[in-house]
């Protein structure tokens, strides 16, 4: 996947590190400085670690620029089921431990990167999920090169890791109690990358992969359940937010909450200060006051469900009462006025009725008629392109002298991963679509060993190897190639089809430089709310699906974020050799953005590459509209870009309508066996 991440000066890399410590977890609208005293301090700091950081870059003589990716990079996918269809008669699963082995299992689960998002009723339960294995002396816990789906914790005895060196296993390294291996298991279906022996007799705990997510998936589905509960009560000149939004409306609005934490004695607002914050008390109590001739009187005091600061929605407000918390810990969901407009206009508009929200309905769309073909028709031809399941190839149609592109699957792989429901809901999609700027699909065709989709020819090659042979791209090339993206998705989206799994390898270029979306293998239709299933490339993976949060369409937004960075910068944001590594980068957030950066591209990186789907700019009102308003966007002309007579940044040299120099060389297999699975290809 490339190599390494830029170099730079142990100072520099440190002053950096305490600029993070500072950031993290602290809203942005600095709503948790509550008094002056804090505010200096805060303003010290950063002073402090702003001229260190000028002066460590100063002494630096360089620093590196990422390289661009050179490898190619697949998607992940989790094979298994979506998980339980009915989380109110969920149970999770219960195995009965001493209180030394919850306290270990407690240590290793707080320390893992997966675990690190989720809060102590959800620890809790995973702990209770763990079962204990014992293994004896010499035996092997994984191979390496085999799928897992279980995550490890030892309890007694040691275990040696192993890997392949050039004739043999190597030994690498020990591990002992408390020692946790094989996390990434918990996400997808991956195969080892080392053996596990043990070196004597040992006790394990261990938690599998679709345990772990459907207690997950539980606990965040009884949040969002709490969380509807209390919204749809807030009440705003008298009328209940229940009353005046849509369940859509409501469910949405609770992915925007913020969690803040005080402890006993902390204010939470002040009385006199301006404020746009909004709360709810999630647990614990707080207590309201009010200065009374220089004397603070206790006035109220708020319970779980109950709220305060609700007239911030409408306008900066003057706090009229002082709120503290009366209870050792206080948990309050907050949302601030600008992100309730951003999602939901303003709240008199929503009082009179007045809506700007899209409508829901799916748009109907014509799809493109399929050709009337037989597989003895065409003449298959060279290799364009090898995928974690099966191929695309050259093949030509001499009744018209037409060449194409044939994806080719193996019937008998399918069917053994269990991905026959998936290869035809690929097909159901690309059925539904007719745009300039996807892949059309002319044709699907099988025989006794693949499936076939006949796609249009895109002779101009992937953008990724465009990327790949020249620096990072200016902003305006940038914005061209990320414009047809957004118009792609415009059309996808009004569909409610979710591409999810955007990036360079899966654009490929027409004979004007155009670019055209490929490769649906990984899309889905989501008429009813979210989905659960983990897919898509490591790099380009939303928080909400490395977390089990159920994800909607917002997952394409954060996706164009990063594909608008890695055009402009060469590698993509929480760039890193090791997929965990990846995934604790994009859940800490806080990309470094460069800053050669303009200040239009800054925002609209930070807008859609927020942690909150709710939040994320394409997931908020105006939904794709809303990006294209962006000010980034301002000196592209849209019909241009409809009408594909933009001058692209690069045209591909083609000479031939045969002609797929633009694409890499590949040996060519066909080593597959045959398969009984027939599906009707040309069911609805």
């Amino acid at each position: 996947m490339g190599s390494g991440a830029s170099a730079e000066s142990a100072h520099t890399r440190d002053t950096i590190d305490d600029f993070h410590k500072i950031l993290s977890n602290k809203p942005i609208d600095c709503s948790d400085i509550t008094t002056i005293e804090q505010a200096k301090a805060e303003i010290r700091n950063l002073r402090r670690l702003a001229t260190e950081l000028r002066d460590a870059l100063k002494n630096d003589k360089a620093i590196p620029e990422k390289k661009a990716i050179e490898k190619k990079r697949e998607a992940v996918m989790d094979k298994q089921q979506e998980g339980i269809t009915d989380m109110r008669s969920y149970i999770p699963k219960v195995v009965v431990k001493s209180p030394e082995e919850k306290e270990l299992l407690t240590s290793a689960v707080q320390s893992c990167i997966l675990f690190s998002a989720y809060g102590s009723e959800e620890h809790s339960a995973l702990v209770d999920a763990f079962s204990s294995v014992n293994v004896k002396a010499g035996d092997t816990v994984i191979k390496q090169g085999d799928d897992g789906d279980k995550f490890y914790v030892i309890w007694e005895g040691e275990l040696d890791i192993y890997q392949k060196g050039h004739s043999s296993l190597q030994k690498v390294k020990s591990l002992k109690k408390g020692d946790h291996f094989g996390e990434l298991a918990l996400m997808y279906g991956t195969p080892r990358n080392a053996t596990v022996k043990a070196a004597n007799e040992v006790v394990l705990f261990s938690i599998d992969r679709a345990t772990f997510r459907n207690i997950i998936a539980y606990y965040r589905f009884k949040k969002n359940e709490q969380y509807f509960e209390f919204l749809s009560k807030v009440e705003i000149s008298g009328k209940p937010l229940g009353t005046i939004m849509s369940t859509p409306e409501l469910e949405k609005l609770c992915l925007a909450l913020d969690q803040a934490i005080y402890k006993e004695g902390d204010v939470i607002i002040q009385e006199g200060d301006k404020g746009d914050n909004f709360y709810i008390v999630s647990s614990g109590n707080v207590g309201v006051f009010k200065d009374t001739d220089g004397t603070q009187k206790k006035v109220a005091e708020k319970h779980q469900g109950q709220y305060f600061g609700e007239m911030a929605l409408l306008q900066q407000e003057t706090r009229t009462a002082t709120c503290y918390a009366s209870s050792d810990t206080v948990t309050c969901l907050t949302l601030t006025r600008e992100d309730f407009i951003d999602m939901m206009g303003s709240v008199e508009d929503l009082l009179s009725g007045k809506k700007s929200e899209q409508k829901e309905e799916v748009q109907a769309i014509t799809p493109a008629a399929l050709m009337n073909v037989q597989l003895t028709d065409f003449k298959i031809m060279r290799t364009l392109g090898v995928g974690a399941f099966g191929r695309v190839k050259l093949c030509h149609l001499p009744q018209n002298d037409e060449y194409y592109a044939i994806k080719c699957q193996p019937k008998r792989a399918i069917v053994e991963s269990g991905l026959q429901d998936h290869v035809i809901n690929e097909l159901k999609i690309m059925k539904k679509i007719n745009h300039p700027y996807i892949c059309k699909m002319n044709s699907a065709l099988q025989d006794s060993k693949y499936i076939y989709f006949v796609m249009e020819l895109l002779q101009g090659g992937e953008l990724f190897s465009y990327l790949r042979s020249r620096k990072p791209l200016s902003e305006q090339g940038a914005r061209f190639y990320a414009s047809i993206v957004v118009y792609a998705f415009a059309q996808l989206h009004s569909q409610k089809i979710a591409y999810r799994d955007l990036k360079p390898e899966n654009l490929v270029m027409d004979t004007h430089g155009y670019i055209k979306l490929v490769d649906f293998g990984l899309a889905k239709q989501l008429l009813s709310g979210k989905t659960w299933t983990l897919c898509g490339t490591p790099d380009y993976l939303a928080p909400e699906i490395i977390l089990n949060e159920g994800h909607d369409l917002a997952v394409d937004y954060w996706a164009l974020g990063i594909l608008i960075y890695e055009m402009c910068n060469g590698a993509p944001p929480f760039y890193a050799e090791d997929p965990m590594e990846i995934y604790e980068k994009i859940l800490a957030g806080n990309p470094t953005i460069p800053a050669s950066t303009t200040r239009n591209l800054s925002d609209l990186l930070r807008k859609l590459l927020r942690p909150q789907q709710g939040k994320r700019l394409g997931n908020t009102r105006g939904s794709t509209a809303a990006v294209i308003k962006h000010k980034w966007f301002n000196t592209l002309d849209w019909a241009q870009v409809e009408n594909g007579t933009m001058v692209s940044p690069y045209k591909p040299n083609i000479k031939t309508t045969s002609d797929v120099s633009n694409f890499d060389q590949f040996d060519e297999v066909d080593a597959e066996f045959d398969s009984d699975w027939n599906p009707d290809l040309l069911a609805d």
